[in-house]
């Protein structure tokens, strides 16, 4: 299946690589089909099959926050599949702005995905642990001076 992208041209994909969110994203409730292009980055984007236009940068949580561990109700996850924690894989959604200094994660409102069911859902933590806008690049630059001291 050739999917249009905003960025990238147009990619081939296959249908197995579509993940369904049945409630949509917040902001873009109409669109349910996504794929996610450059899975295996730690950075990677949540791509509408549905509208070119709509395509969210994201990271892969636990490469960057490993100790990010959101309190979701399993209920919720329910909805995309088994409670199978090797089969969940969490994302938030980044911003970057012009100054890069400023990019942020959306930490209050992840995205999980079952990877067995193809299925995804972004929910919005009850907890005020996590920010909205979580200053990344801050985030990036302690996590490199840790490594390397």
């Amino acid at each position: 299946m050739l999917v249009e992208t905003k960025y990238f041209g147009k990619i081939e994909i296959d249908k197995e690589q579509i993940i369904t969110f049945e409630d949509g994203i917040f902001g873009f409730n109409q669109y349910h089909e996504y794929t996610i292009l450059f899975a295996n980055d730690i950075l990677c984007w949540l791509q509408s099959v549905e509208d070119k236009d709509i395509v969210l940068p994201m990271i892969v949580t636990p490469l960057v926050f490993p100790d990010y561990s959101p309190d979701v109700d399993d209920e919720l996850i329910l909805r995309i599949g088994k409670l199978n924690q090797e089969d969940l894989v969490l994302y938030n959604i980044i911003v970057v702005p012009e100054d890069v200094e400023k990019m942020t994660t959306n930490l209050k409102a992840p995205i999980i995905i079952n990877s067995k069911s193809n299925k995804g859902i972004q929910v919005i933590l009850d907890s005020d642990e996590y920010n909205i806008k979580h200053n990344l690049y801050e985030h990036l630059k302690e996590s490199k001076q840790k490594v390397g001291e």
